[in-house]
């Protein structure tokens, strides 16, 4: 018995052993399991709030297959965000919804809302534009205070977490006002291939260096490895040597923020935007972005349209300031 990697199938029974004869080696073969594939009906996913509570009908929640996605971690990623926002309606509290520069959660929910959907949809890393910030290693950073705030953690997590952070602060501090002299330093450099330093330099510069280890900085400069966990290590390590990139993905997360908290007005009604596009008009009157910055993923809107949609937005905000304090007045 053989499976022929590279021959997944759901073909009728009989094309399928034609189809699988064709193959050099295998003229003769017979099928023991025929190939098959499982059919699902879903529901439009431009249809959901971030929250994953449908449009049509307050109180409903999606999530999983029916939602166009494929995948286990995907069905329970959903089925996390969707049971903590019924919970959460139920109890009269805010919602939660994750943004793109949060959490992987964020973008597989924020592509379901924003993209045409034409196959299921798995989540992968490259689906993320800023990956380099949603890394494993800081997941508890990123998202346990949120999950302590909606009841999802018990304290003692938390408050681990919480000294996890102070001490890698107290460790970054250290690094940045810790140098180590030339003496200390350069048997060192020449032993791993670096170059030497001239003069005293803190070890936040020289742990920049590919080469170089922050364990073997910590012994150069007398610091006992033991005080920190192997985790703060390796997450100071990691963010010192790439600071250039996290820096500059971080504003990238800043000016996505901006777009996102330019909100569209919910009553808003884009037949009576002028020069929007008709594809454009259709996309935005269908999905229904919350702000500027949803608006910009959604398939088929074009950036010419934005700019209007900006401008419209900015002079509707303007005569609904000018209303109020005439009202007040």
């Amino acid at each position: 018995e053989v499976y022929v990697n590279g021959f997944s199938t759901s073909l009728p029974a009989d094309v399928q052993e034609k189809a699988l004869r064709t193959v050099p080696g295998l003229e003769k073969a017979h099928i023991i399991r025929l190939g098959y594939a499982v059919e699902y009906d879903f529901f439009p996913s431009y249809q959901l709030h971030p929250t994953l509570e449908t449009r049509p009908v307050n109180n409903l929640y999606f999530a999983g297959q029916i939602n166009g996605t494929s995948g286990y971690e995907e069905a329970a990623a959903q089925g996390l965000m969707a049971g903590i926002n019924a919970a959460l309606k139920l109890l009269d509290r805010p919602p939660l919804a994750l943004d793109r520069s949060e959490a992987y959660i964020g973008v597989l929910i924020d592509d379901l809302i924003n993209k045409t959907i034409l196959e299921p949809y798995r989540m992968f890393t490259s689906r993320a534009e800023f990956r380099l910030l949603l890394r494993h290693d800081n997941a508890d950073l990123r998202l346990m205070e949120k999950g302590y705030r909606v009841g999802l953690l018990p304290e003692p997590v938390y408050e681990k977490m919480l000294r996890r952070k102070e001490e890698i602060a107290r460790l970054s501090e250290q690094i940045r006002s810790t140098s180590i002299v030339p003496e200390s330093f350069n048997e060192y450099a020449e032993r791993i291939g670096t170059a030497p330093i001239k003069i005293s330099t803190p070890m936040q510069q020289l742990l920049k260096r590919p080469e170089v280890k922050l364990v073997d900085l910590l012994q150069l400069a007398g610091i006992p490895t033991e005080a920190y966990s192997s985790s703060t290590l390796t997450e100071v390590e990691f963010t010192t040597k790439y600071d250039g990139f996290l820096r500059r993905q971080q504003e990238l997360v800043e000016k996505f923020k901006r777009m996102e908290n330019a909100l569209i007005p919910e009553s808003i009604d884009y037949s009576q935007i002028p020069s929007l596009s008709a594809e454009s008009r259709e996309k935005l009157s269908q999905v229904r972005p919350r702000s500027i910055g949803q608006a910009a993923r959604i398939s088929g809107v074009r950036q010419s349209d934005l700019a209007i949609l900006m401008v419209y937005v900015e002079k509707h905000n303007r005569t609904s300031r000018n209303v109020s304090r005439e009202t007040l007045v």
